[in-house]
This record gives structure tokens, sequence and C-alpha cells, in this order.
């Protein structure tokens, strides 16, 4: 099945034959299985911002089958996950596969955020919500920050990037900063009459659900230099 952003539902990497005849290979596959899970995120991400942008709803009809493909994807990938884990896997090899496990979960969360701010942006279209023009740069800039972050870590992930992993994880304190800012200046807005209560309260939960995809970008890399780290100790080991 294809879905209208010309995305393939079914996996595309994962075949169950080479669990038990090549497991190694097999946890290859569900690594390009979960990047490929991680870029319909970042698109989806990028559909539910000019949806909110552009209010055409063929921006939310597009986000909404990306979050369908990256659920179907979560049960696909994680199901393969555990099948494999029963084969005969290197101490790195089992590192790597539960750092997969986490990231299939992260991405999922990604995912539901970015429905929720479709959701928000549907009830402000509905209800005839105005955000001024200062809220919606506000919004534009979280949601660059958010995005760079979410790809970063997945580029750490592909390529094993410690530095970028880093990066990411440094970004943390970064997007806390923005949302609280963000959230003062909103209340600004409120007291001086350019944003209505109703405005208010979308701004702020559109706000909150980028912080959270942050956050889950931040568990990936992290996840990804925990497992640099044990694969560090490993090398030292044999020594």
């Amino acid at each position: 099945m294809v879905t209208r952003t010309g995305f393939r539902k079914r996996p595309l990497h994962m075949d169950r034959a080479f669990i038990k005849k090549a497991p190694s290979f097999a946890l290859g596959q569900a690594k390009e299985e979960v990047l490929r899970m991680g870029k319909l995120a970042l698109q989806g991400m990028e559909e539910s911002y000019q949806f909110l942008k552009t209010k055409n709803y063929k921006h939310s009809s597009a986000a909404l089958h990306l979050e369908e493909s990256i659920n179907d994807l979560d049960r696909k990938i994680t199901d393969y996950l555990i099948e494999l884990s029963s084969s005969s896997l290197t101490g790195h090899e089992a590192e790597e596969h539960l750092m997969l496990l986490d990231t299939v979960r992260d991405i999922e969360r990604i995912g539901d955020h970015f429905e929720n701010i479709v959701e928000l942006a549907d009830y402000q279209l509905s209800n005839k919500i105005k955000l001024s023009g200062l809220a919606m740069q506000d919004l534009e800039s979280m949601f660059s920050l958010t995005f760079l972050t979410v790809k970063e870590a997945l580029y750490a992930l592909d390529h094993q990037d410690m530095q970028t992993a880093k990066n990411v994880v440094e970004k943390e304190e970064e997007i806390d900063e923005m949302e609280r800012r963000l959230r003062k200046q909103q209340i600004l807005r409120m007291n001086d009459g350019s944003c209505t209560g109703h405005a208010g309260i979308v701004f702020v939960d559109i706000v909150s659900n980028l912080e959270r995809i942050g956050d889950h970008a931040v568990n990936i890399a992290e996840a990804v230099l925990g497992s640099g780290n044990s694969r560090q100790n490993m090398y030292r080991n044999l020594l």
C-alpha cells in the first residue's frame, strides 16, 4: 500500500528469513526501517507546520497519513525486533537491538505530537481563532529548532556520529529555554490584547508539543551515545 505522500506503509527492508539465518544482517535491516520511520516523522512535522501556516487541509491530510504509517511501522518493526531477540546476537548487537527498540518508541511518540499539532491547528481554524503575526513567527522559530534537532538525532543514529549526538543533547536546554521564553511572550501578547485567551491556549499547547518532540530527539541521541560508550569499553577490554 502506498500513502498519499508516496511512502509505502509496509516495511521495505525487513525480511524474516534473515532472522535465523543472518541475525546481524537482520539487525541492519531493522535499523534501515527505523531510519525510514524517522524520515516519515520529519515529513509529518513539516506537513503539520504547513497546515498551521497555510490552513490548507491537504497538509493536514498528509500529516495524518504519515502518522498512520508511523504507527503501522512501529508495530511491524517492534514485532520484528522482538522476534530477532531470540537469535544469537553479540554483546554489541544486543545493545544496538535495545537502542532500536527504544528509538522506535521515541519516533512513534514524535508522530503523536505532530498529530496533536494538526488537531490544534484544526481547532484554531474551526473556531476562527487568530494568532498574531509575532506569535506565528515564534512558532516558526520553535518548529525550525525542533525539526533540526530531530534531523540531527536521526543523522547521529544513521552514522553513529557521537559528536552530532552530543550536539543534540546540548540542544535540550536551548529548546527548554525557548519554550519558557515563548510562553512568557505569549502572556504579554494576551495582556496587551494582541492575542486572545483562546489563541494563547493554542499557542502554548503547540509549543509544549514541540518541546516534547525535542525531548524524544534527545532520547535518540542519548541512546546513540550510550551505544558508542559501550562499544568503546568493549574495545578497551580487548586491548
